[in-house]
């Protein structure tokens, strides 16, 4: 499982790109997920939008920005 951090350097989630398995844990609540080949997750937190695409079965595309007020 790899690390996803935003933009500000904070963890958002540890993923598996051969497996698309994306783990989750916020305030001791834990969730997971599959993305298949081709889909995306969006995780907004404290104002932080990142969305993360499973590019195929070996890397993810992440995107990090402040969210418009």
């Amino acid at each position: 499982m790899k690390d996803i951090r935003d933009f500000n350097g904070r963890l958002v989630c540890k993923a598996d790109a051969a497996t698309g398995l994306v783990e989750v844990a916020y305030k001791r609540c834990k969730t997971n997920t599959q993305i298949p080949i081709g889909g995306r997750l969006k995780i907004e937190r404290d104002g932080v939008v990142t969305i993360i695409k499973r590019i195929n079965d070996a890397a993810f595309h992440v995107e990090s920005y402040v969210c418009a007020a």
